[in-house]
């Protein structure tokens, strides 16, 4: 290994600490577990920062695994809706037809879900089961 002028052991270039210049262009395996992680819990609605406070990893990092995924057509890049709120309500509404279905009531519907009954009774007349 060459010597510094100052007798200390000459630094590295960045490069050399990349997984991808290693021979065969191998991504390390503890890497590539910390992206599946993430990949997975993207799927699941988890956001960005979410992500990253849990795997102890920088937003940057998310969302670069996230872009490098999509690129490469993996399923769990894609997301039905951008906004999670978005697939919640998707999920209320199923959720309310279903327990309408079962013969709750409005009220019960409301208090099992966690919601306004109002709320409960507008879905009801949008579905038609009002």
């Amino acid at each position: 290994m060459k010597q510094h002028r100052s007798g200390h052991r000459a630094s590295l270039p960045f490069h050399a600490f990349s997984s991808f210049n290693k021979k065969g262009g191998m991504v390390d395996r503890r890497v590539e577990r910390q992206r599946n992680r993430a990949l997975d819990m993207y799927q699941e609605m988890s956001t960005y920062e979410n992500i990253a406070e849990c795997l102890d990893i920088s937003v940057t990092t998310v969302v670069q695994y996230v872009a490098r995924a999509r690129q490469k057509g993996d399923v769990r890049a894609n997301r039905p809706f951008k906004h999670r709120g978005r697939l919640q309500a998707l999920q209320r509404r199923k959720a309310i037809r279903e327990m309408k279905a079962l013969g709750m009531s409005a009220r019960e519907i409301a208090k099992q879900l966690g919601i306004n009954v109002r709320l409960v009774q507008i879905r009801l007349k949008e579905s038609g089961n009002g």
